[in-house]
């Protein structure tokens, strides 16, 4: 499968992610200001930097699903249903 190329957001999106798991059911102040860091820091205004995160994070995503299919061969369509199913079921 070939790889899209790495946008420069991702890296703000795997700082994002990696806030949000050093506490995901506690207080959200890192998380909070890594997002705010992240979006009003953009050199070209707050929409922008929203934008440019936004990909980021589809970009970290898309990865961990097809790492996740190289890994266990379920497929990225399959595990976003089974994720679609059980979060519908919350």
């Amino acid at each position: 499968m070939p790889r899209s190329p790495r946008p420069d957001s991702a890296g703000n999106a795997i700082d994002l992610m990696t806030a949000w798991l050093d506490s995901p059911d506690g207080p959200p102040d890192l998380l909070q200001f890594r997002l705010r860091h992240h979006i009003q820091g953009h050199p070209d205004g707050n929409f922008a930097g929203a934008v440019t995160l936004t990909m980021g994070m589809i970009y970290l995503c898309g990865s961990l699903l097809a790492l996740r299919e190289h890994e266990t061969g379920i497929t990225p369509q399959q595990t976003v249903r089974d994720f679609g199913l059980e979060y519908a079921q919350d």
